[in-house]
């Protein structure tokens, strides 16, 4: 598994423990913290939205481990034969590498389903619309919602929907953006039917296999089955 992303001693204001770890691609990971307000900080720090104040968060320069092209750096070093990624700090690299999901779904209230899912995709990610339509009802299908609902769901207007439907288009949203690294609040779980639930643990697992990563932040204990950081 390659190495994508990586917290180096990374503190949040109130909190005493400093957070190292990596994250690599096909990983699913939870981070268990002790209060919202630290969850919150964490979250902020994790997708670019805010400076840490103490360590670092970085990411891995570049969309593959290794490069020999002649019109830049290599992508990665050889050390005792060994490809070692480089990294870059996370609020210097590109927009959209890094995505998110927040508790309760993070939509736009004036903007249709469509338009919340959409509209992000076509600003940053330049994608066709065949290619982003077929991503839709792909993730749709894998996140269980029921086909016969597809239209009519993303039609409507987040406060015409329930609470549940919002969690669900922030999931999908950030799904068909494809970021390297996914950060989901873990609430989003919350109030959620357990055979739904489970629908959205398999479509992230089935996101980070096909080489990304996934990071669930949460303040409380879960019934996430992925292994938690220590």
């Amino acid at each position: 598994m390659a190495a994508l992303f990586r917290f180096v001693d990374v503190r949040c204001a109130g909190s005493d423990r400093l957070h190292s770890f990596t994250l690599h691609s096909g990983e699913t990971r939870l981070l268990q913290l002790s209060s919202k307000v630290e969850k919150d900080a964490m979250i902020d720090r994790a997708i670019g939205e805010t400076a840490c104040g103490e360590g670092n968060i970085e990411i891995v320069q570049g969309e593959t481990m290794y490069s020999n092209t002649a019109n830049g750096p290599p992508l990665a070093e050889m050390h005792d034969n060994k490809v070692t990624p480089m990294w870059q700090p996370l609020r210097g690299s590109s927009p959209g590498r890094v995505g998110w999901v927040a508790a309760n779904g993070g939509l736009i209230s004036n903007l249709k389903i469509w338009e919340n899912v959409t509209l992000p995709l076509w600003y940053h990610g330049h994608r066709e619309v065949k290619e982003t339509e077929q991503n839709i009802m792909h993730w749709l299908g894998v996140l269980g919602l029921e086909q016969a609902a597809f239209a009519e769901f993303m039609a409507a207007s987040p406060s015409a929907v329930e609470p549940w439907l919002r969690k669900l288009a922030g999931l999908l949203r950030a799904l068909v953006q494809m970021p390297q690294v996914l950060v989901v609040d873990a609430e989003v779980f919350e109030g959620v039917k357990e055979c739904l639930a489970g629908s959205w643990v398999k479509a992230l697992e089935a996101y980070a296999a096909q080489g990304y990563t996934v990071l669930a932040i949460a303040d409380k204990t879960t019934g996430l089955p992925w292994a938690g950081i220590e």
